[in-house]
């Protein structure tokens, strides 16, 4: 740490020759630079790094993140469609899921850690860094593992709008129902999705996204699946945060399609209402947080009691066994004038993101993983000893 090479990195990756040929590695060290017992003593890294304001350099970082990420996408989709086969290749995963647990089904693709830790400390760091994020990037020929060049390809925007970040986390939610389910993922990717709504409401800005996919996929799975596996603390803040996202919703867009889904899926909150109330009156450890998913419930219990018996109503009158999709909308418009909701305070409070002390433990080891990594697979054997003397020499 005493002789830095900070400013050696950025001019690799701000150049675009030696960003060609050096550049994965660069953002590699980077990150592994930045990570040095970070939590121990004052890293200057870390300063300066969250500094940068150099549009070339951060763009250059944001082409080789990119393109890494795009290449690992790429095998990943070219494993997937080895492992489809035909009749007989789908028979025996079948019967091959029924004894083994899902988190053993995965495809042999090595994740790039190494190149998600520069991403996440570039985001997490520097401020500028974010507007890389939304841009289209030229061709590029970036070198994306060490001596290996990647041939060039067209590269599309990161694609961290708003709506981007939405599809990912509900995509995430709706498709890993797995056994071995990862708990603590599903509850960030439901914090993610109020944060992004709470900015919205702030800013008073409206994103244009098919929320439809959100109610209807993700709240339905999430009840369902953590309300029959999981424990009650999972459930109790997983349903204040859906019910705070809710209700946030009405503030910024249309209620139309918002009631319908409530409507529609109104035995999934009747059933959790249910299990809340009988636990909020029986005395115990559960009895606080059951009481408070109770009150949070208060107007959608009141907009299923509202509207069920006028859709009811409508439906005996004009002699409906089952209504449509647009005369459900029709009876809601036709009678939100008389809906009484009670005001929620504080729909809009999170907790802020903290890497230290609650995340420390895991980028310890992440980090002690990829600097196991680079050592197995660096290799100087491809470069010639003038070669090395020469590019050492250029460095001032």
């Amino acid at each position: 740490m005493i002789n830095s090479i900070f400013e050696a990195i950025l001019q690799i990756l701000s150049e675009v020759s030696s960003r060609a040929q050096h550049g994965y590695d660069a953002v590699v060290l980077l990150a592994l630079l930045v990570n040095y017992r970070k939590y121990e003593s004052v890293n200057p890294y870390i300063v300066k790094l969250s500094i940068v304001d150099d549009e070339p350099t951060l763009d250059g970082m944001g082409m080789v993140i990119h393109h890494a990420l795009a290449e690992y996408n790429r095998q990943y989709k070219d494993k997937e469609e080895e492992n489809q086969g035909g009749f007989f290749s789908t028979l025996t995963s079948m019967v091959g899921s029924m004894f083994i647990a899902d988190a053993d089904e995965k495809l042999s693709v090595q994740t790039n850690e190494a190149i998600l830790l520069a991403l996440y400390e570039a985001v997490h760091l520097n401020r500028n860094f974010i507007t890389v994020l939304a841009q289209s990037h030229p061709e590029i020929d970036i070198a994306t593992t060490p001596a290996v060049p990647v041939p060039a390809s067209p590269l599309t925007p990161l694609g961290t709008t708003p709506p981007s970040l939405d599809n990912l986390m509900v995509e995430f939610i709706v498709t890993h129902m797995m056994k071995e389910f990862p708990m603590d993922l599903y509850v960030r990717c439901v914090q993610i999705i109020h944060k992004l709504i709470c900015y919205q409401k702030k800013c008073r800005v409206r994103v244009h996204y098919t929320w439809r996919d959100f109610w209807s996929g993700m709240i339905l799975r999430c009840f369902v699946f953590v309300f029959s596996l999981f424990g009650l603390l999972f459930i109790f803040i997983l349903v204040l945060y859906i019910v705070n996202i809710l209700y946030i919703y009405i503030y910024i867009y249309s209620y139309d399609e918002l009631y319908y889904e409530i409507i529609r899926m109104h035995q999934v909150f009747d059933n959790l209402y249910c299990m809340v109330l009988r636990v909020s009156t029986n005395a115990g450890q559960w009895k606080e947080p059951a009481s408070k998913v109770t009150q949070a419930l208060v107007n959608v219990r009141a907009i299923i009691n509202h509207f069920n018996p006028k859709i009811e109503s409508y439906a005996a009158v004009n002699h409906i066994s089952q209504l449509s999709e647009d005369q459900v909308l029709e009876v809601v418009r036709s009678n939100y004038d008389t809906l009484t909701l009670k005001l929620q305070d504080g729909l809009d409070q999170f907790e802020r993101y903290s890497e230290q002390p609650r995340e420390a433990g895991f980028f310890k080891e992440l980090v002690r993983s990829i600097s196991l990594n680079v050592r197995k697979n660096v290799s100087l054997s491809t470069m010639s000893r003038d070669v090395l003397l020469k590019e050492f020499s250029s460095i001032s």
